[in-house]
């Protein structure tokens, strides 16, 4: 996946429209406005230092997931029908909360308000371009406001949106195949990035690098001997070694001399599966991110019966002799320190 640029410095907001959406296994309806709000200097602020700048962040970097063709998903339909300037962008967001409407398959699903807005001027790798942002707020919060008639001051309660702590989010730029999107509410329904957008997330710095090691803990797992476990370890941190990136398939070669040829391949597509995250032949891997990780990981050694040991830093496993019967269990272990 080609790698770009954003900026949102000069962004403008053109339209904003708001429809409710109800759940509806529970029977609440699909309201659908027909008119935008008028908005002022203070409220395009508002919605471009909330909304907008609140979702455009690499960790937010989603790709929409189809395996033949782009138009069968409907977000992507019908944002490339509007960009396309086929749709209206009135018709546009009715589409959007529809489809958000339709996508409600749990009755946890909470109901919400649905903003739909057009930002204009977003400088996308040095081009500006249009977006769409689609933002459903599930949670009002509370305020509190002082007011004064000039003979006394008082509190007031308030409730509405707060667009700096966006529920679930959106941002469909166009001529992009990336597309930002949150999910602050992932944990009671997964509705949002897996069923309305259909998206995978695209792999961070972090992402990878918590990845690959997690990849490398499961084969390492699958290493038995011990001896063998520690020079796996030592043969990654020696790849690490005065670099700054590597990519995975120096690790997967080093794997295949521990374990079986596909292992490396087999668990990494399982886990990105799992995490819901786009496949990438190559990635690029943060050795130092890498390395922060893999310490505790190497520092344990599993010698079977559930008994492990935890190796010093500046020292290295030389042999070990475990031995059970059944009153005991005898270990006999070598060390040997990293500076000889």
């Amino acid at each position: 996946m080609s790698k770009e640029t954003l900026e949102i410095g000069e962004t403008v907001v053109q339209a904003v429209i708001l429809h409710q959406i109800g759940n509806r296994l529970r029977k609440e309806p699909l309201v659908v406005a027909d008119k935008c709000f008028s908005i002022n200097d203070s409220i395009s602020n508002v919605i471009l230092g909330g909304y907008l700048k609140g979702i455009v962040n690499n960790k937010n970097r989603y790709t929409i997931n189809s395996e033949n063709d782009l138009r069968l998903n409907d977000v992507f339909y019908h944002t490339s029908q509007f960009f396309e300037k086929k749709i209206s962008f009135i018709d546009l967001s009715q589409k959007l909360a529809t489809h958000l409407y339709t996508c409600c398959h749990h009755p946890n699903i909470g109901a919400g308000d649905l903003f739909i807005i057009l930002f204009d001027c977003l400088k996308c790798n040095n081009e500006y371009r249009s977006a769409i942002g689609i933002y459903k707020s599930e949670i009002k919060q509370k305020y509190l406001a002082a007011v004064s008639d000039g003979s006394k001051n008082q509190l007031e309660i308030y409730s509405g949106i707060n667009p700096d702590l966006i529920d679930k989010g959106a941002l469909v730029v166009d001529g992009s195949e990336v597309i930002y999107a949150i999910d602050r509410l992932s944990s009671r329904t997964k509705y949002w990035i897996e069923d309305f957008l259909k998206a995978k997330q695209v792999p961070n710095e972090n992402i990878k690098a918590v990845l690959t090691a997690n990849v490398i803990e499961k084969i390492r797992n699958d290493i038995c001997d011990p001896i063998k476990k520690q020079d796996f370890g030592r043969d990654i941190l020696k790849l690490c070694k005065n670099r700054d990136f590597l990519i995975n398939q120096e690790i997967e070669e080093i794997s295949k001399k521990y374990v079986s040829p596909n292992s490396w391949s087999e668990e990494l597509g399982k886990l990105m599966n799992q995490k819901g995250m786009v496949g990438i032949e190559n990635i690029n891997i943060s050795t130092k991110n890498l390395q922060n990780k893999l310490k505790k990981i190497f520092n344990q050694v599993s010698l079977g019966n559930d008994i492990s040991l935890i190796i010093p830093n500046d020292y290295s496993l030389c042999d070990v002799n475990l031995t059970v019967n059944q009153e005991n269990i005898s270990i006999n272990i070598v060390l040997e320190a990293e500076n000889g």
